[in-house]
């Protein structure tokens, strides 16, 4: 045996552990044994060298720091499955909780319109405010607060500090209906959801990579933070408003405070972090969907009980107490009890990962660094693959995609200016709103849990079934066929492929949005609560655009080879929160502005053309057709088609497996 065989002998293994389909042929004869590591007659030094060589390569110091910490998180697992139950992490954990702070947040939505609604009235149209008591209120007192001096036969002081909010009678509709007081709210409202979607996507990132290193549970008690501070800003300035520096302005301090500690979009990624990391991949997409659906549970429960709690009490800000009370129990077991879901070696792998990332990135390039994952969106070259004749053209398929995603969740930016004007054109209470949104909330569950599946189950295309052996390539040749079927013949399972077309999606995409044009043309044409009740419910059945776009998303960003689905719905996460937090408040609150005083159901339309440009954005996308597509797999599926040879087997295994099968074929009849 030659030494230069001995040599190429022993740098195999060294190469990376993951081998290509070309050389499983070759495997065998590379290395039939053990044996064949060593040369013949006596081990000679250098033989000594490379042997140690082949045992312990030169990657010394990164294999002992991956063993290390793998041994670490072993050690990690195995005293946390000793743990009493209170004390492992569970999804549980966290499911047990959504309800409640879903129905904390619903049933303030309609009553915080109106306690902006009470402040600006108080400041900007006090005779409005109440009549009755004009002239009687000490210029030294609060409007919400007030002693009051009545003068009868003698000087009375009659004092209502639990006077929290306005009567009710026609001078609070009078306020709700006062252009002035309107265009005061929209801009404060307006200026409060900007400041936090702005602070919130500035800090998202930093806070979800300070999780990573640092625990889940860490960054969500730092969010809860956040939520407590706005909580109890706003029952102070609800109070005090006179007394502090800017009126009822000072609300933007707990906006501020919340955005810079990570917001709504901060808490969410957290805690689908959290429930990420404990659970299995098996279970991870049930988990996920029973969450999303106690948040919907929560959604729909917090307006009503809003409502009655306002019946109850007769206070509006009695809603608000309640809601502190429950955030402030989500903390505690936040802060107290609920477990950490990463160990020590995650977190302590995190942070070297961290430590290792590029120092010279500078501060603005980190502060967008949100903004990264849109150039997924950016139209690529396409065609020459096709034609080579032809010229290449732009693919702006997910271009659109984007713009008309955008486009959509802008109108979550008019939820706030549909609540005043509710309240102003059909003298609609915070209770009376808080009704409503539970019976638009329970029309979208219906919908989105049996309609729409019943729909798409009766209308749907059936896919064509593509059986494929586990030894039959995807792009095989005739020639190939008998080959195949002899090794299917062998064994009994196989699979079965979809050719999947999202012309179905985009369909359902496109009536989604039809429906939304009619349900807000509808609202900006009636006069009449009931309509405006039934066209709102007719809009819930537009929900199904939002996966529906996913889903052709998805596909289109495959077609273009792309294999990180993460980045895709990462970068559709960074236009939600741009298009729902920062540029749809601001554009529905500047139209609300402009026409409060003359006519304000042009958000309606505005809102209805903003859906029709969308679906003009899709009647310019173009699907390939998927009988002219090849049909390939990627390599962690052309790995588990083979069956025989894993991604983790070396030569030797490749060898040990041939060998063995050979060992069977000939012992056989």
């Amino acid at each position: 045996m030659s030494r230069s065989t001995e040599h190429s002998r022993l740098r195999v293994p060294s190469q990376s552990r993951s081998r290509p389909r070309s050389l499983r042929s070759t495997a065998a004869s590379l290395l039939r044994d053990p044996q064949g590591l060593v040369s013949e007659g006596a081990v000679s030094e250098r033989d000594a060298e490379l042997l140690h060589e082949f045992v312990h390569p030169h990657h010394h110091e990164v294999e002992e720091t991956v063993i290390a910490d793998d041994t670490d998180l072993d050690e990690d697992l195995r005293a946390r499955a000793l743990l009493p139950w209170w004390k492992r992490p569970s999804p549980i954990w966290l499911l047990a909780l959504m309800p409640f702070s879903s129905i904390a947040w619903s049933s303030t939505i309609a009553p915080r319109v109106e306690i902006y609604t009470q402040l600006a009235c108080a400041v900007h149209s006090p005779d409005l405010y109440d009549d009755k008591l004009l002239g009687l209120i000490s210029t030294n007192t609060t409007p919400l607060e007030a002693p009051l001096e009545i003068e009868q036969d003698r000087h009375i002081t009659v004092f209502f500090r639990d006077m929290l909010e306005p009567p009710k009678n026609a001078n609070s509709n009078r306020c709700a209906s006062d252009p002035v007081v309107q265009t005061s709210v929209a801009k404060l409202a307006a200026a409060m959801t900007a400041t936090m979607g702005v602070l919130g996507c500035l800090t998202t990132g930093a806070w979800g990579s300070y999780s990573d290193r640092h625990g889940r549970t860490v960054v969500l008690g730092v969010s809860v933070i956040g939520v407590l501070s706005t909580d109890f800003n706003f029952l102070v300035v609800n109070s005090y408003y006179e007394r502090l520096p800017g009126g009822y302005w000072f609300l933007l301090l707990g906006p501020i405070i919340e955005g810079c500690l990570g917001g709504l979009s901060t808490a969410m990624a957290t805690m689908h972090a959290y429930i990420a990391d404990t659970s299995t991949p098996a279970t991870r997409s049930r988990v996920f969907s029973l969450s999303l659906g106690l948040v919907f549970v929560g959604f729909a429960l917090g307006p009503t009980f809003g409502g009655l709690l306002i019946r109850a009490t007769g206070k509006t800000i009695s809603v608000f107490y309640v809601a502190t009370s429950l955030h402030l129990f989500y903390a505690l077991l936040i802060w107290l009890i609920i477990p950490e879901s990463l160990t020590h070696a995650q977190r302590r792998k995190s942070a070297i990962k961290h430590h290792e990332s590029d120092p010279q990135a500078g501060v603005l390039r980190r502060l967008f660094g949100f903004l990264s994952p849109l150039s997924v969106f950016l139209p690529e070259m396409n065609g020459a693959d096709r034609n080579p004749l032809k010229q290449s053209k732009r693919d702006w398929n997910l271009t659109l995609i984007a713009v008309t995603y955008g486009l959509t969740l802008s109108l979550m930016g008019s939820y706030t200016y549909k609540f005043q004007y509710a309240a102003a054109a059909f003298d609609w209470t915070s209770e009376t709103i808080g009704y409503w949104l539970s019976l638009v909330g329970a029309a979208r569950a219906f919908f989105l849990t049996l309609i729409l599946p019943l729909a798409i189950k009766l209308c749907k295309p059936k896919p064509k079934d593509v059986s494929i052996g586990e030894r039959e390539p995807f792009m095989s040749s005739h020639s190939n066929d008998s080959e195949s079927s002899h090794s299917d013949s062998d064994r009994s399972s196989s699979f079965h492929l979809e050719r999947h077309s999202s012309r179905f999606d985009l369909g359902l995409a496109r009536v989604s949005l039809f429906i939304d044009i009619i349900s807000y043309a509808l609202i900006g044409s009636t006069t009449s609560p009931l309509v405006f009740t039934l066209s709102s419910m007719l809009g819930s059945m537009g929900t199904g655009f939002s996966p529906a776009i996913q889903s052709v998303a998805l596909e289109l960003y495959m077609q273009r080879g792309g294999t990180e689905s993460g980045r895709l719905f990462g970068a559709l996460s960074v236009i939600q929160a741009l298009s729902s937090q920062i540029i749809g408040p601001s554009l529905y609150a500047f139209v609300y502005i402009k026409t409060v005083a003359t006519f304000p159901r042009t958000m309606f339309f505005v809102g209805a053309a903003s859906v029709c440009l969308s679906l003009a954005c899709l009647a310019f996308i173009r699907l390939p057709d998927p009988e002219k597509q090849p049909h390939m797999l990627d390599a962690e599926e052309e790995i588990a088609v083979d069956g025989d040879v894993r991604r983790g087997d070396t030569l030797v295994d490749i060898d040990e497996a041939v060998g063995e099968r050979t060992g069977s074929s000939s012992s056989g009849p």
